[in-house]
C-alpha cells in the first residue's frame, strides 16, 4: 500500500475533534427606561448614578452611555466611559451590588 494515503489518513485521524465553547455568557437583552425605572424601585439593583459612580471609579472619564440589561436570570449595568485622551472603556457591573464585573 502506497505511504501517502496512509499517511493522510493518519493526519485526519489524529485531528482534534472541534472545540465547542459552553462557557459563552447568556445573551444580554437590554431594559426599557420604564423597566429599568420599575426594577429599581423594587430594590432589585442598584441606582444608575450609583452604577455610574463605581464605573468612573473602575475606568475613570465621562460616562457616555449606561444601561440596565438582563445577561440570563442576572441584572447588568453596561456603562462606556471615556477618557480625556479618547479611549473608551465598557465596564460592566453587577446589577445587584454594584461590584465590577469587567472592564474593557
Amino acid at each position: 500500500m502506497p505511504v501517502e494515503p496512509l499517511l493522510a489518513f493518519a493526519l485526519l485521524a489524529s485531528q482534534p475533534a472541534p472545540v465547542l465553547r459552553v462557557d459563552d455568557p447568556a445573551p444580554v437583552s437590554c431594559l426599557s427606561s420604564e423597566d429599568t425605572r420599575d426594577a429599581v424601585a423594587e430594590g432589585k439593583v442598584i441606582q444608575p448614578a450609583e452604577a455610574s459612580r463605581k464605573a468612573r471609579h473602575a475606568a475613570p472619564g465621562e460616562v457616555l452611555r449606561i444601561r440596565l440589561c438582563r445577561q440570563g436570570e442576572e441584572y447588568v449595568y453596561l456603562v462606556t466611559t471615556m477618557k480625556r485622551d479618547g479611549r473608551v472603556a465598557r465596564v460592566t457591573l453587577e446589577g445587584q451590588s454594584g461590584k465590577v464585573a469587567t472592564v474593557r
